[in-house]
């Protein structure tokens, strides 16, 4: 009899453990296609950022970035990763500017997981305000007293000039 209790608590035991077992799992695979599914659309968000107009025209702003800064430049998109979203059904993400060692964010870009699809882009103003900066800078002259600049005609009178006085030299070293 006492075989037979043990057999059967034994059973019972393994039981219980075998349905823990496969709640875990089930747990463990609702996790992972949890993380599948916020690679996906972070992949696709990415991807709609590098399709926007706002980020092909950051682009095109590289050249003379470089030619003003003399460092590196990269514009990127970076899509936030942290669950910190209000709503879950939201991700936000960013087109960044990288100058040298500055980072800046220039665009705030919103996506919907549920249209998958991108639904606000709004700048965000702060590297409106070095661009600022940089445009007044070169706006600045460089000296206090620029030279005034001659005319052509200012040019031919001095010409004209000259060569009486040439003229009169010759004459008195004769």
């Amino acid at each position: 009899m006492r075989y037979i209790l043990a057999i059967l608590l034994a059973l019972a035991s393994a039981t219980a453990i075998a349905q823990t077992d496969k709640e875990e799992r089930n747990e463990q695979q609702e996790e992972k296609k949890a993380a599948n599914q916020n690679k996906v659309d972070y992949n696709l968000f990415r991807r709609q950022i590098l399709g926007l107009k706002e980020f092909s025209e950051e682009r095109r702003k590289i050249p003379a970035l470089q030619k003003a800064n003399k460092s590196p430049v990269k514009i990127v998109a970076v899509v936030d990763s942290l669950s910190d979203n209000e709503d879950p059904k939201r991700i936000t993400g960013y087109i960044r500017q990288d100058i040298g060692d500055n980072s800046t964010n220039v665009y705030e870009v919103t996506f919907d997981r549920s249209i998958k699809k991108i639904i606000f882009v709004k700048p965000t103003g702060e590297a409106n305000d070095e661009e600022k900066e940089e445009t007044a800078d070169a706006k600045k002259p460089t000296s206090k007293h620029a030279a005034p600049k001659k005319k052509k005609a200012d040019d031919d009178d001095e010409e004209e000039e000259e060569k009486p006085s040439k003229k009169k030299q010759k004459e008195e070293d004769e």
